[in-house]
């Protein structure tokens, strides 16, 4: 790594660690309700209280406040920014600059400047955080999900190494994917919902009761009991050249297109799908050097199992390109995921984020701020994630 490189990377750290808290902290940050305030002698947490009712802990507050900008208080201490990014000031519409007149009254500033629908521009950036890291770290996370097991599997154990009778192999690879399937179908329409991880869960389920149930078949015909090779390196081979050669921005924006229900969660699936052949092809390179080293053959020769030398003594010292694949895969994702905001695709419509911003810059050229700020921490934190992937 260069000199320059070495002396960028605590900025870089330091960005992301300041992403990383505003999208954590950002209700207390940017939120159009007090975070302490006082009601004829009665001391209030509305922020912290609104985290109480989701979890289902405490109580409404009674009487109900629907605004609190109009609210009789003792005090408020209201937070940095005393705006949502999704509540409208219509007195400051039709895109406001942050340096020109603003009617805010005893409210604060727009500091950032409104859209056309007088929407705070700098909550909406807090807003936008918090998504550019939910689709950058998810992304990421399920790449490496995915394409650490495959491959590690593929490059370590290659065509040969892997022995086990044919119903085993046939049982899991037809099976699997037809409980998987039938699931989908025709489970789905029936049962299936709106929280992801019980949909996860219920797809495991089909792959692990298709594949138990077709191998258990598959074992009472005796051709299917001779044991044989599974090439799995060539498997996994055969599924990076197919996702690798289909255009992954094309694919994406025709299967988000096409959903009724456009989700930040979907986004994060489909990303992160489309980007495991990056990590799985970086780690087979790493473990076809590594699987011949002299410590590798030792373990062998001693009697170690070859699954507990792969995840004990081989994988983790693979990890390291596989890091910088996902540090890369992470700017990555949060750019791509800005692009399908700017053209409106594949995020709710009602969710402000930074490539909804930038969206508005088009549709009004002259709201320089609807641009630049977006589009400022955008390149700043594409950079900081390529500055850590940088070797």
């Amino acid at each position: 790594m260069s000199k320059t490189r070495n002396q960028l990377r605590p900025f870089a750290l330091g960005w992301l660690f300041f992403l990383g808290s505003l999208a954590l902290l950002g209700d207390f940050v940017a939120n159009d309700r007090p975070l302490m305030v006082r009601v004829e002698g009665e001391l209030r947490f509305p922020v912290l209280h609104d985290y109480g009712l989701a979890l289902g802990v405490v109580e409404p507050y009674q009487p109900v406040v629907r605004n609190w900008y109009r609210q009789k208080t003792d005090w408020a201490w209201w937070p940095l920014i005393p705006y949502s990014a999704g509540a409208s000031d219509l007195s400051n519409s039709n895109y406001r600059s942050p340096f020109g007149a603003q009617q805010t009254g005893e409210r604060a500033r727009h500091y950032l400047g409104t859209d056309d629908l007088g929407r705070d521009v700098a909550a909406g950036m807090v807003a936008g955080a918090r998504v550019a890291l939910i689709v950058g770290l998810g992304a990421s996370l399920l790449s490496l999900l995915l394409g650490i097991p495959l491959g590690g599997i593929a490059g370590f154990f290659g065509n040969d190494q892997l022995r086990a009778p044919r119903y085993h192999w046939w049982g899991w690879s037809l099976g699997g994917v037809a409980g998987m399937l039938y699931v989908v179908l025709s489970i789905f329409p029936f049962v299936g919902s709106n929280s992801w991880l019980i949909n996860a869960g219920l797809v495991v389920l089909g792959f692990c009761g298709g594949g138990l149930l077709l191998r258990a078949l598959l074992r009472w015909v005796p051709a299917l009991r001779r044991p044989s090779n599974y090439p799995a390196d060539t498997l996994v081979l055969q599924g990076i050249e197919l996702f690798v050669n289909i255009p992954g921005l094309v694919l994406l924006i025709a299967l988000l297109a096409i959903i009724d229900r456009p989700s930040i969660w979907l986004v994060v699936l489909i990303i992160g799908v489309l980007r495991w052949p990056a990590v799985a092809r970086h780690l087979r390179a790493e473990l076809l050097r590594i699987r011949r080293l002299p410590y590798i053959e030792a373990a062998r020769v001693s009697g170690i199992g070859k699954w507990r030398i792969l995840l004990r003594h081989a994988l983790p010292n693979a990890l390291g390109p596989v890091l910088i694949v996902a540090s890369f895969g992470l700017g990555s994702a949060i750019l791509l995921e800005a692009f399908l905001s700017f053209l409106g695709i594949g995020i709710p419509a009602d969710q402000v984020t930074w490539g909804s911003l930038l969206r508005q810059s088009r549709e009004q050229p002259t709201a320089w701020w609807m641009a630049v700020f977006p589009g400022v921490f955008l390149t700043l934190t594409v950079l900081a994630a390529n500055v850590l992937g940088e070797e």
